[in-house]
Protein backbone atom coordinates (compact mmCIF):
# COMPACT_ATOMS: atom_id res chain seq x y z
CA UNK A 1 0.00 0.00 0.00
CA UNK A 2 1.47 3.34 -1.08
CA UNK A 3 1.23 6.40 1.13
CA UNK A 4 0.71 9.11 -1.48
CA UNK A 5 1.47 12.74 -0.63
CA UNK A 6 0.46 15.20 -3.36
CA UNK A 7 1.52 18.83 -2.95
CA UNK A 8 0.41 22.01 -4.69
CA UNK A 9 4.04 23.13 -4.84
CA UNK A 10 7.42 22.11 -3.43
CA UNK A 11 11.11 22.72 -3.96
CA UNK A 12 11.98 19.08 -4.61
CA UNK A 13 9.90 15.91 -4.32
CA UNK A 14 13.06 14.00 -3.38
CA UNK A 15 13.70 16.34 -0.44
CA UNK A 16 10.12 15.89 0.75
CA UNK A 17 10.44 12.12 0.36
CA UNK A 18 13.62 12.11 2.45
CA UNK A 19 11.78 13.97 5.21
CA UNK A 20 9.07 11.31 5.22
CA UNK A 21 11.53 8.41 5.21
CA UNK A 22 13.49 9.92 8.09
CA UNK A 23 10.34 9.73 10.20
CA UNK A 24 10.60 6.47 12.21
CA UNK A 25 6.85 5.97 11.83
CA UNK A 26 6.82 6.16 8.04
CA UNK A 27 4.99 3.51 6.03
CA UNK A 28 7.01 1.13 3.89
CA UNK A 29 6.16 2.70 0.53
CA UNK A 30 5.88 6.47 0.06
CA UNK A 31 5.16 8.50 -3.08
CA UNK A 32 5.50 12.29 -3.23
CA UNK A 33 4.15 14.18 -6.23
CA UNK A 34 3.46 17.83 -6.90
CA UNK A 35 1.60 20.21 -9.15
CA UNK A 36 4.68 22.43 -9.41
CA UNK A 37 8.31 21.62 -8.54
CA UNK A 38 10.42 24.76 -8.40
CA UNK A 39 13.91 23.41 -7.63
CA UNK A 40 14.10 19.98 -9.19
CA UNK A 41 17.50 18.29 -9.53
CA UNK A 42 19.09 16.12 -12.16
CA UNK A 43 22.34 14.20 -12.02
CA UNK A 44 25.34 16.03 -10.58
CA UNK A 45 24.77 19.76 -10.44
CA UNK A 46 22.12 19.78 -13.14
CA UNK A 47 18.63 21.11 -12.59
CA UNK A 48 15.37 19.68 -13.87
CA UNK A 49 13.26 22.36 -15.54
CA UNK A 50 9.57 21.96 -14.78
CA UNK A 51 7.52 22.96 -17.83
CA UNK A 52 3.73 23.54 -17.93
CA UNK A 53 3.15 19.91 -18.95
CA UNK A 54 5.69 18.42 -16.56
CA UNK A 55 5.04 15.63 -14.10
CA UNK A 56 7.46 15.38 -11.14
CA UNK A 57 7.38 12.74 -8.41
CA UNK A 58 9.60 10.62 -6.17
CA UNK A 59 9.20 7.31 -4.35
CA UNK A 60 11.37 4.86 -2.46
CA UNK A 61 12.42 1.72 -4.26
CA UNK A 62 14.49 -1.36 -3.60
CA UNK A 63 17.62 -1.40 -5.78
CA UNK A 64 18.05 -3.81 -8.65
CA UNK A 65 20.04 -6.95 -7.76
CA UNK A 66 22.98 -5.13 -9.37
CA UNK A 67 22.31 -1.75 -7.79
CA UNK A 68 24.11 0.20 -10.54
CA UNK A 69 21.37 -0.96 -12.94
CA UNK A 70 18.53 0.59 -10.93
CA UNK A 71 18.17 3.78 -13.01
CA UNK A 72 18.45 1.76 -16.24
CA UNK A 73 15.75 -0.60 -14.96
CA UNK A 74 13.38 2.22 -14.07
CA UNK A 75 13.89 3.81 -17.49
CA UNK A 76 13.03 0.56 -19.31
CA UNK A 77 9.90 0.04 -17.19
CA UNK A 78 8.84 3.60 -18.00
CA UNK A 79 9.08 2.85 -21.73
CA UNK A 80 6.98 -0.28 -21.13
CA UNK A 81 4.36 1.83 -19.36
CA UNK A 82 4.08 4.40 -22.15
CA UNK A 83 4.05 1.69 -24.80
CA UNK A 84 0.77 0.57 -23.22
CA UNK A 85 -0.41 4.18 -23.69
CA UNK A 86 0.47 4.03 -27.41
CA UNK A 87 3.73 5.98 -27.22
CA UNK A 88 7.10 4.54 -28.24
CA UNK A 89 10.04 6.15 -26.42
CA UNK A 90 13.81 5.85 -26.81
CA UNK A 91 16.44 5.66 -24.09
CA UNK A 92 19.59 7.74 -23.74
CA UNK A 93 22.41 6.56 -21.51
CA UNK A 94 22.46 6.70 -18.58
CA UNK A 95 19.01 7.88 -17.43
CA UNK A 96 17.13 9.99 -19.98
CA UNK A 97 14.08 9.34 -22.15
CA UNK A 98 13.67 10.62 -25.71
CA UNK A 99 10.53 10.98 -27.76
CA UNK A 100 10.42 9.91 -31.42
CA UNK A 101 12.04 13.20 -32.45
CA UNK A 102 15.00 12.32 -30.19
CA UNK A 103 14.19 15.23 -27.89
CA UNK A 104 14.56 14.74 -24.15
CA UNK A 105 11.16 14.17 -22.57
CA UNK A 106 12.13 12.64 -19.23
CA UNK A 107 14.87 11.98 -16.73
CA UNK A 108 15.49 9.74 -13.73
CA UNK A 109 17.53 10.44 -10.61
CA UNK A 110 18.38 7.57 -8.27
CA UNK A 111 19.85 8.45 -4.88
CA UNK A 112 20.72 6.41 -1.82
CA UNK A 113 19.26 7.33 1.55
CA UNK A 114 20.25 4.93 4.34
CA UNK A 115 18.52 1.63 3.51
CA UNK A 116 16.34 3.15 0.76
CA UNK A 117 16.92 4.16 -2.81
CA UNK A 118 15.00 7.24 -3.90
CA UNK A 119 13.68 7.32 -7.45
CA UNK A 120 13.00 10.83 -8.71
CA UNK A 121 11.24 11.05 -12.06
CA UNK A 122 10.57 14.09 -14.22
CA UNK A 123 8.47 13.71 -17.37
CA UNK A 124 7.37 16.26 -19.93
CA UNK A 125 4.08 14.69 -20.90
CA UNK A 126 3.52 17.49 -23.37
CA UNK A 127 5.66 20.52 -24.22
CA UNK A 128 6.09 23.14 -26.92
CA UNK A 129 9.59 23.95 -25.69
CA UNK A 130 12.13 24.03 -28.53
CA UNK A 131 14.75 22.09 -26.54
CA UNK A 132 12.59 19.56 -24.70
CA UNK A 133 9.96 17.40 -26.29
CA UNK A 134 6.77 15.96 -24.91
CA UNK A 135 5.73 12.33 -24.73
CA UNK A 136 2.30 13.08 -26.15
CA UNK A 137 1.95 15.23 -29.29
CA UNK A 138 -0.84 17.40 -27.90
CA UNK A 139 -1.71 18.92 -24.56
CA UNK A 140 -4.53 17.42 -22.53
CA UNK A 141 -6.11 17.81 -19.13
CA UNK A 142 -3.38 16.56 -16.81
CA UNK A 143 -4.33 15.00 -13.48
CA UNK A 144 -0.81 14.92 -12.06
CA UNK A 145 -1.75 13.10 -8.88
CA UNK A 146 -3.35 10.19 -10.74
CA UNK A 147 -0.58 9.95 -13.33
CA UNK A 148 2.13 9.87 -10.65
CA UNK A 149 0.41 7.10 -8.71
CA UNK A 150 -0.33 4.99 -11.80
CA UNK A 151 3.27 5.20 -13.03
CA UNK A 152 4.83 4.54 -9.62
CA UNK A 153 2.60 1.52 -9.04
CA UNK A 154 3.43 0.18 -12.51
CA UNK A 155 7.17 0.48 -11.89
CA UNK A 156 6.98 -1.18 -8.48
CA UNK A 157 4.86 -4.04 -9.87
CA UNK A 158 6.97 -4.74 -12.97
CA UNK A 159 10.55 -5.03 -11.72
CA UNK A 160 13.23 -7.02 -13.58
CA UNK A 161 14.72 -10.02 -11.79
CA UNK A 162 16.96 -10.95 -14.75
CA UNK A 163 19.76 -8.44 -15.40
CA UNK A 164 20.60 -9.90 -18.83
CA UNK A 165 16.99 -9.51 -19.94
CA UNK A 166 17.04 -5.96 -18.60
CA UNK A 167 20.18 -5.20 -20.62
CA UNK A 168 18.63 -6.63 -23.79
CA UNK A 169 15.44 -4.63 -23.32
CA UNK A 170 17.39 -1.45 -22.59
CA UNK A 171 19.55 -1.86 -25.71
CA UNK A 172 16.48 -2.57 -27.86
CA UNK A 173 15.17 0.87 -26.89
CA UNK A 174 18.48 2.74 -27.02
CA UNK A 175 18.36 5.72 -29.39
CA UNK A 176 22.11 5.82 -30.01
CA UNK A 177 23.25 2.19 -30.22
CA UNK A 178 26.09 1.81 -32.76
CA UNK A 179 26.13 5.59 -33.21
CA UNK A 180 29.08 7.98 -32.93
CA UNK A 181 28.80 9.78 -29.59
CA UNK A 182 30.88 11.61 -27.05
CA UNK A 183 30.57 11.39 -23.29
CA UNK A 184 31.65 14.41 -21.25
CA UNK A 185 32.59 14.10 -17.58
CA UNK A 186 34.20 17.22 -16.19
CA UNK A 187 37.21 17.94 -18.40
CA UNK A 188 37.28 14.39 -19.79
CA UNK A 189 35.74 13.66 -23.20
CA UNK A 190 35.48 10.16 -24.63
CA UNK A 191 34.43 9.89 -28.26
CA UNK A 192 33.57 6.75 -30.21
CA UNK A 193 30.85 4.26 -31.15
CA UNK A 194 28.35 3.39 -28.42
CA UNK A 195 28.40 -0.41 -28.47
CA UNK A 196 26.45 -1.43 -25.39
CA UNK A 197 26.37 -1.76 -21.61
CA UNK A 198 29.05 -3.27 -19.41
CA UNK A 199 28.67 -5.54 -16.40
CA UNK A 200 27.79 -2.59 -14.16
CA UNK A 201 25.59 -0.67 -16.60
CA UNK A 202 28.46 1.48 -17.80
CA UNK A 203 28.69 2.70 -21.40
CA UNK A 204 30.96 0.74 -23.72
CA UNK A 205 32.52 3.14 -26.22
CA UNK A 206 34.70 1.82 -29.04
CA UNK A 207 37.50 4.21 -29.98
CA UNK A 208 40.04 3.08 -32.59
CA UNK A 209 39.26 -0.55 -31.87
CA UNK A 210 39.58 -0.19 -28.09
CA UNK A 211 36.60 -0.52 -25.73
CA UNK A 212 36.39 2.22 -23.11
CA UNK A 213 34.18 1.70 -20.06
CA UNK A 214 32.54 4.98 -19.01
CA UNK A 215 30.62 5.04 -15.73
CA UNK A 216 29.41 8.65 -15.56
CA UNK A 217 28.96 11.61 -17.82
CA UNK A 218 26.70 13.38 -20.30
CA UNK A 219 26.23 11.70 -23.67
CA UNK A 220 25.88 13.67 -26.89
CA UNK A 221 25.87 12.87 -30.58
CA UNK A 222 29.01 13.82 -32.48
Amino acid sequence: MIKHIHLDECDSTQDRLKEQLNNPDHSEQILVSTENQISGRGRGEKKWEALPGSLCFSFNIKPHSKFSFTALEVSVILTNFFELKGQSLKLKWPNDLWNNELKKCGGILIQGNQSNFLAGIGLNLFSDNSEFGGIFPEAFDLDKKSWAREIAEFILSNRYADTELLKRDWLSRCGHLNQMVKIIEGNEITEGIFQGLGDHGEAEICTDGKINHIYNGSLRFV
